[in-house]
């Protein structure tokens, strides 16, 4: 439920912190408008970053990933992420082109606390910036590249709930349908089996990640 639908909706930022306590002073002087050396080592040691975008009246999430360092730190105030293969439907990107801001979270496996950076953010074709991203070779087509407005580590209690880094809380792999299945289900393909769109997929995984 959701809107009017809902009768025990809350409507107002006052009416939410009537069942929360006020943030403590560690928390509220520790956001700051550029990347201290703490942030920077994290952004250098992250092999995921998850970018939060506005896509007209609603939002969009989308996962970057690389080696440690992929995403790269250029002064105390910007950060750039490259752009390699993916879907193509180039929707964080569109977004940002066209909002020009967005919001980033920086993960570290093993750490229990993550990176948040909100800012203005362009898509930009820079050659020095691109060639310095260069992975075997190839060289990504574009990066986006994000003006820190807020830099913040967010406490770990939700990587702690979720135990998210302790392999034996994983689920078994089997508990959902590959890959190929779901794919061919959701988008009704008639004339390609399951086993030709997982092939495919795992194809794409192990030759074309850059």
């Amino acid at each position: 439920m959701c809107g009017k639908d809902d009768p025990h909706q809350i409507n107002s930022a006052a009416e939410l912190r009537e069942y929360y306590d006020m943030p403590n002073e560690m928390v509220t002087k520790t956001k700051f408008d550029f990347l201290d050396d703490y942030s920077a080592t994290f952004i250098a040691n992250a092999p995921i970053v998850c970018i939060g975008s506005e896509m007209g009246e609603g939002l969009d999430v989308s996962p970057r990933g690389g080696e440690p360092g992929f995403a790269r730190v250029i002064d105390r105030r910007h950060v750039a992420i490259p752009d390699w293969q993916g879907n193509n439907k180039l929707e964080s990107m569109t977004n940002i082109i066209e909002t020009g801001r967005c919001g980033l979270l920086f993960l570290v496996p093993g750490m229990d606390l993550f990176l948040r950076i909100n800012g203005s953010a362009t898509v930009t074709r820079d050659p020095e910036l691109l060639t310095a991203m260069t992975v075997g070779g190839k060289i990504p087509k574009v990066a986006i590249r994000v003006k820190v407005r807020e830099a913040y580590f967010h406490c770990g209690k939700a990587i702690k709930r979720s135990r998210i880094w302790e392999p034996k809380s994983w689920p078994d792999p089997a508990i959902l349908p590959r890959v190929g299945k779901m794919i061919m289900d959701q988008a009704k393909l008639a004339d390609t089996s399951a086993e030709e769109i997982e092939a495919m997929y795992r194809k794409e995984l192990k030759d074309n990640l850059y």
